[in-house]
């Protein structure tokens, strides 16, 4: 059986989105270091703080179009 929501941390920081939530905001993650390497993770670590939520679908409908 497959993960249907894999994206759960910022790879470049090695931390998972369930640590980054507990910095208490999108500010203080971005400051330890989180979506500001390569990025790839800011569009879910925003989710992580408008949602709550802290695993995601590759594809979750909330994300921005590129």
């Amino acid at each position: 059986m497959s993960d249907d929501k894999p994206v759960n941390m910022c790879a470049c920081l090695n931390q998972s989105f369930a640590q980054l939530k507990a910095l208490g905001s999108l500010k203080a993650a971005e400051a330890a270091g989180a979506g500001v390497e390569c990025g790839g993770c800011l569009p879910y670590l925003k989710l992580v703080f408008e949602t709550g939520e802290t695993a995601f679908a590759v594809d979750d409908p909330r994300l921005p179009v590129a």
